[in-house]
């Protein structure tokens, strides 16, 4: 049956409009495009499609909806609904052209029946995401924008020659490829686990999410990993390697959130945690794990988003990222305080809250499955997620006392001693911290109504499908019979957190956070990563030569164009190693999607 009513294509034309309409136009076409297209969700019948006929021996099928595509998709427009509201009072209308793009490309790769469409709103998606990252304009989201288009154009190619190699096979349809390991298997895999965030591909998510806009980060919390999860269960479900990842992922994101120190870097390691679930989840390949894990997708898009609008507003309101800068907001931020509240005991599983049905609904999965050593290991997970969200976050934020004469007294000794920093140092630092007035959406103090709206109905929407678990599966796509609510499921977790807690008060002191993270744990990314660019630059330095002027042309605005995009300060791309091959890199990459695409059509032909 065929359906015009994309909701993809609502949200992307949506991102033209306000390209073209006068910046007042923002604060309208922003959630008005996000809820036509989740109005257009409850339009769409399984079994719906829309169809570009580009040769007879290819079809592009824009639209497929079956129930995992439509679960996802609601999810994703509920999202919108929420990141467009809470981000609609920007100036920027190319900031929020590319918020739009991005949600309207991560539905696209969500409603994709062909390899060819998936691809297509997949590399769309990352240059949104990318130009997401870079909205603030700062050096150090310069920086961090450059290394996350890296990942993901890695991402992006090993998908793009995994989906090659079905094509050429004869296969257009999206199938599961779980029992298929070839070549195309694994360069699927490894492609999907840059977007889902799977150790030791996932360190441009602490990387970037904490440099964009304050809106912009509630986007990127919504759709780049959430997309990985999606393409996991629709080609990976039940792969069993998955399934150690997982507990890892479980485990080192709530370790690293423990020990950080700014708040958005500390919830952008969460959401490498709460995907751990959802990939263990997955991996069972049960009916039960696959619900628990889209379940798990819901109810993380609900209270993660409202932990980053909270973030926000915090930011917004104080001027400040680091926890070490904050304390006794609760009296200057109560609304904020209480939803902060209800989004991390949500996030921790505690009952009557979102997180209580989708983790009871995981935990139910592995019993079945059999296996006590994951389920225990999650619940290890689980305790760090309650003392590093659950108790240290909101104590040290709302409730301690403010430590600014803590530093005031060390700032005067260290002037006492000669050893204040200079005056450069210390700008060089708010530079790379990303605390210039441009990366705040508005001045300390003031806090757009709209911010302040959105956070209050994510609030409402992690106490609503908490309460009524039927909510959150009755969108699941195979409607598995598991009950959360069960004596077992909430004595469980009421014992654990009593005993989290109790450590908590004994060892207050230790929990306390500091100014720098003790753990190096993205030596891998930042390294090699560097070494690794210098490398392709250098070797591709012949296969330019050999093109002659046009190819040199081509590299050095392509170049430009990437500083001129990033706002880079005159001179940046000489600071850092990564910005020199820059345009090489992004020229060689388009020169192979032209060359890949090209040898695809031509085959089309020739068949």
């Amino acid at each position: 049956m065929s359906n015009l009513l994309h909701p993809g294509l609502m949200l992307l034309s949506g991102s033209l409009l306000l390209l073209v309409l006068p910046d007042k136009w923002i604060k309208a076409v922003m959630p008005a495009a996000a809820l036509c297209a989740f109005v257009a969700v409850f339009t769409l019948r399984e079994g719906d499609g829309m169809f570009l006929q580009l040769l007879p021996q290819l079809r592009m099928q824009f639209l497929a909806v079956d129930r995992l595509s439509w679960a996802f998709v609601l999810i994703f427009a509920i999202g919108a609904v929420l990141a467009g509201l809470f981000a609609c009072h920007t100036k920027n209308k190319f900031e929020a052209a590319a918020e739009t793009a991005y949600a309207g490309s991560a539905m696209g790769v969500v409603l994709a029946g062909d390899w060819i469409t998936m691809i297509l709103f997949w590399e769309v998606m990352a240059i949104a995401s990318w130009l997401v990252v870079i909205s603030s304009r700062t050096e150090a989201a310069s920086k961090a924008g450059f290394r996350y288009l890296l990942m993901h154009m890695l991402g992006g190619n090993l998908l793009l020659v995994g989906i090659v190699l079905k094509v050429s096979g004869g296969s257009f349809d999206i199938t599961c490829l779980a029992g298929r390991e070839d070549a195309a298997y694994w360069l699927m895999l490894a492609g999907t686990a840059v977007n889902a965030a799977i150790p030791p591909l996932h360190a441009w998510m602490p990387d970037a999410y904490p440099e964009s806009t304050l809106g912009g980060t509630v986007y990127l919390g919504t759709y780049t990993t959430k997309v990985g999860i999606y393409t996991l269960i629709r080609l990976f479900a039940g792969a069993e390697l998955l399934l150690y990842f997982g507990v890892f992922m479980a485990l080192f994101g709530a370790l690293m959130a423990l020990l950080e120190n700014d708040l958005r870097r500390l919830l952008s390691y969460h959401i490498i945690s709460q995907l751990g679930y959802m990939v263990v989840s997955l991996a069972l390949g049960t009916e039960l794990g696959v619900d628990g894990a889209v379940a798990h997708v819901f109810g993380n898009i609900l209270y993660k988003g409202t932990l980053f609008m909270c973030a926000g507003v915090i930011i917004a309101a104080t001027g400040k990222r680091k926890i070490t800068e904050m304390g006794g907001l609760a009296r200057k931020l109560p609304v904020t305080a209480v939803c902060m509240g209800i989004a991390s005991l949500a996030i921790c599983g505690f009952p009557l809250f979102s997180g209580f049905v989708s983790k009871g609904l995981i935990m139910n999965a592995i019993a079945e499955s059999g296996r006590p050593l994951t389920e225990i290991l999650m619940l290890i997970a689980s305790v760090g997620t309650l003392l590093s969200v659950g108790l240290k976050l909101n104590y040290f934020v709302f409730f301690a006392e403010p430590r600014e004469a803590e530093q005031a007294e060390a700032e005067k000794f260290a002037r006492m001693t000669g050893a204040a920093r200079p005056a450069d140092e210390a700008r060089t630092e708010r530079r790379a911290a990303g605390t210039s007035s441009r990366a705040l959406t508005a001045p300390p103090g003031i806090v757009p109504r709209n911010m302040c709206a959105a956070m209050l109905l994510g609030a409402m929407g992690c106490v609503v499908t908490g309460i009524f678990p039927q909510i959150m599966q009755g969108m699941t796509p195979f409607l598995s019979d598991g009950h959360p609510y069960t004596v077992d499921h909430i004595t469980q977790y009421l014992e654990l957190f009593a005993a989290a807690a109790t450590a908590f008060v004994m060892y207050l002191s230790h929990m306390a956070p500091h100014e720098g993270i003790t753990l190096d744990a993205d030596w891998l990314y930042r390294k090699p990563l560097n070494v690794t660019v210098a490398a392709i630059s250098s070797a591709c330095e012949a296969g330019f030569s050999l093109v002659g002027r046009w190819a040199a042309a081509v590299t050095q605005k392509a170049n430009q164009l990437i500083c001129k995009a990033q706002g880079a300060p005159r001179g940046l791309e000489e600071d850092d190693v990564l910005q020199k091959p820059a345009g090489k890199l992004v020229a060689l990459n388009f020169v192979m999607w032209m060359v890949i695409t090209g040898g695809v059509f031509a085959l089309m032909f020739c068949i």
